[in-house]
Protein backbone atom coordinates (compact mmCIF):
# COMPACT_ATOMS: atom_id res chain seq x y z
CA UNK A 1 0.00 0.00 0.00
CA UNK A 2 1.43 3.39 -0.94
CA UNK A 3 2.22 6.18 1.47
CA UNK A 4 -0.18 9.13 1.50
CA UNK A 5 1.09 12.29 -0.14
CA UNK A 6 2.61 14.92 2.10
CA UNK A 7 0.57 18.11 2.56
CA UNK A 8 1.31 20.91 0.13
CA UNK A 9 3.79 23.52 1.21
CA UNK A 10 3.04 27.23 1.01
CA UNK A 11 5.40 27.52 -1.99
CA UNK A 12 3.63 24.68 -3.82
CA UNK A 13 0.26 26.30 -3.19
CA UNK A 14 1.57 29.62 -4.52
CA UNK A 15 3.02 27.78 -7.52
CA UNK A 16 -0.34 26.23 -8.34
CA UNK A 17 -2.10 29.56 -7.90
CA UNK A 18 0.43 31.13 -10.27
CA UNK A 19 0.02 28.46 -12.94
CA UNK A 20 -3.79 28.58 -12.64
CA UNK A 21 -3.72 32.40 -12.83
CA UNK A 22 -5.41 32.81 -9.46
CA UNK A 23 -3.07 35.48 -8.04
CA UNK A 24 -3.51 39.20 -7.74
CA UNK A 25 -1.16 41.41 -9.73
CA UNK A 26 0.97 42.18 -6.65
CA UNK A 27 1.24 38.50 -5.68
CA UNK A 28 2.08 37.63 -9.27
CA UNK A 29 4.91 40.20 -9.47
CA UNK A 30 6.32 39.03 -6.14
CA UNK A 31 6.22 35.39 -7.25
CA UNK A 32 7.85 36.19 -10.61
CA UNK A 33 10.70 37.93 -8.76
CA UNK A 34 11.11 34.76 -6.72
CA UNK A 35 11.21 32.76 -9.95
CA UNK A 36 14.11 34.84 -11.29
CA UNK A 37 16.14 33.99 -8.16
CA UNK A 38 15.22 30.28 -7.88
CA UNK A 39 15.95 28.16 -10.99
CA UNK A 40 14.57 25.01 -9.37
CA UNK A 41 11.23 26.72 -8.72
CA UNK A 42 11.17 28.06 -12.29
CA UNK A 43 11.69 24.51 -13.60
CA UNK A 44 8.87 23.29 -11.37
CA UNK A 45 6.58 26.02 -12.74
CA UNK A 46 7.41 24.91 -16.29
CA UNK A 47 6.63 21.31 -15.35
CA UNK A 48 3.30 22.33 -13.77
CA UNK A 49 2.38 24.38 -16.84
CA UNK A 50 3.07 21.40 -19.08
CA UNK A 51 0.94 19.19 -16.82
CA UNK A 52 -1.87 21.78 -16.79
CA UNK A 53 -1.81 21.97 -20.61
CA UNK A 54 -1.97 18.18 -20.86
CA UNK A 55 -4.93 17.91 -18.49
CA UNK A 56 -6.83 20.62 -20.37
CA UNK A 57 -6.27 18.75 -23.64
CA UNK A 58 -7.56 15.41 -22.35
CA UNK A 59 -11.05 14.51 -23.50
CA UNK A 60 -13.31 12.02 -21.81
CA UNK A 61 -13.83 9.00 -24.01
CA UNK A 62 -17.47 8.29 -24.78
CA UNK A 63 -18.78 5.19 -26.49
CA UNK A 64 -19.52 5.53 -30.18
CA UNK A 65 -23.14 5.70 -31.34
CA UNK A 66 -22.99 2.24 -32.91
CA UNK A 67 -21.81 0.76 -29.59
CA UNK A 68 -24.74 2.35 -27.74
CA UNK A 69 -27.21 1.07 -30.34
CA UNK A 70 -25.65 -2.41 -30.18
CA UNK A 71 -25.96 -2.40 -26.38
CA UNK A 72 -29.67 -1.51 -26.45
CA UNK A 73 -30.43 -4.00 -29.23
CA UNK A 74 -29.58 -6.85 -26.90
CA UNK A 75 -32.67 -8.38 -25.28
CA UNK A 76 -30.82 -9.03 -22.04
CA UNK A 77 -29.68 -5.42 -21.69
CA UNK A 78 -33.13 -3.97 -22.35
CA UNK A 79 -34.93 -6.42 -20.09
CA UNK A 80 -32.36 -6.00 -17.33
CA UNK A 81 -32.89 -2.23 -17.23
CA UNK A 82 -36.66 -2.53 -17.49
CA UNK A 83 -36.84 -5.13 -14.73
CA UNK A 84 -34.47 -3.14 -12.53
CA UNK A 85 -36.48 0.07 -12.88
CA UNK A 86 -39.75 -1.81 -12.43
CA UNK A 87 -38.56 -3.44 -9.20
CA UNK A 88 -37.20 -0.13 -7.90
CA UNK A 89 -40.46 1.71 -8.59
CA UNK A 90 -42.62 -1.12 -7.25
CA UNK A 91 -40.57 -1.40 -4.06
CA UNK A 92 -40.60 2.36 -3.58
CA UNK A 93 -44.38 2.46 -3.98
CA UNK A 94 -44.86 -0.31 -1.42
CA UNK A 95 -42.47 1.32 1.06
CA UNK A 96 -44.03 4.73 0.50
CA UNK A 97 -47.55 3.38 0.88
CA UNK A 98 -46.67 1.58 4.08
CA UNK A 99 -44.95 4.71 5.37
CA UNK A 100 -48.01 6.84 4.67
CA UNK A 101 -50.23 4.21 6.31
CA UNK A 102 -48.02 4.17 9.42
CA UNK A 103 -47.96 7.95 9.41
CA UNK A 104 -51.74 8.25 9.35
CA UNK A 105 -52.74 5.22 11.42
CA UNK A 106 -49.72 4.77 13.67
CA UNK A 107 -49.07 6.13 17.12
CA UNK A 108 -46.01 8.05 16.09
CA UNK A 109 -45.05 11.22 17.96
CA UNK A 110 -46.37 14.47 16.49
CA UNK A 111 -42.84 15.67 15.74
CA UNK A 112 -42.15 12.59 13.57
CA UNK A 113 -45.47 13.01 11.76
CA UNK A 114 -44.77 16.70 11.13
CA UNK A 115 -41.22 15.97 9.92
CA UNK A 116 -42.46 13.23 7.59
CA UNK A 117 -45.24 15.34 6.11
CA UNK A 118 -42.83 18.24 5.62
CA UNK A 119 -40.26 16.02 3.90
CA UNK A 120 -42.92 14.47 1.66
CA UNK A 121 -44.28 17.90 0.76
CA UNK A 122 -40.80 19.15 -0.08
CA UNK A 123 -40.05 16.11 -2.21
CA UNK A 124 -43.34 16.48 -4.05
CA UNK A 125 -42.71 20.18 -4.67
CA UNK A 126 -39.24 19.49 -6.07
CA UNK A 127 -40.51 16.64 -8.24
CA UNK A 128 -43.36 18.65 -9.74
CA UNK A 129 -41.16 21.72 -10.17
CA UNK A 130 -38.60 19.66 -12.07
CA UNK A 131 -41.31 18.00 -14.15
CA UNK A 132 -42.90 21.37 -14.98
CA UNK A 133 -39.54 22.86 -15.95
CA UNK A 134 -38.72 19.86 -18.15
CA UNK A 135 -42.08 20.09 -19.92
CA UNK A 136 -41.75 23.85 -20.45
CA UNK A 137 -38.21 23.64 -21.87
CA UNK A 138 -38.69 20.46 -23.88
CA UNK A 139 -39.56 22.35 -27.06
CA UNK A 140 -36.31 24.33 -26.75
CA UNK A 141 -34.13 21.22 -26.38
CA UNK A 142 -31.63 21.30 -29.23
CA UNK A 143 -31.09 17.53 -29.00
CA UNK A 144 -34.81 16.68 -29.20
CA UNK A 145 -34.68 15.10 -32.66
CA UNK A 146 -31.20 13.61 -32.36
CA UNK A 147 -31.08 9.83 -32.36
CA UNK A 148 -28.12 8.45 -30.41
Amino acid sequence: MSEPDAPLTATQMRLMAYVDDEMTQAERREFEQLLTRDAKLAAEVAEFRCLADLTRAVQVAEPADHEIRRFWEGFYNRSEWQLGWGLLIFGSLIAGGYGIYRLLAGDLPVVIKLASVTALAGAAMLFFSTLRQKLRTQRLDRYRGVLR
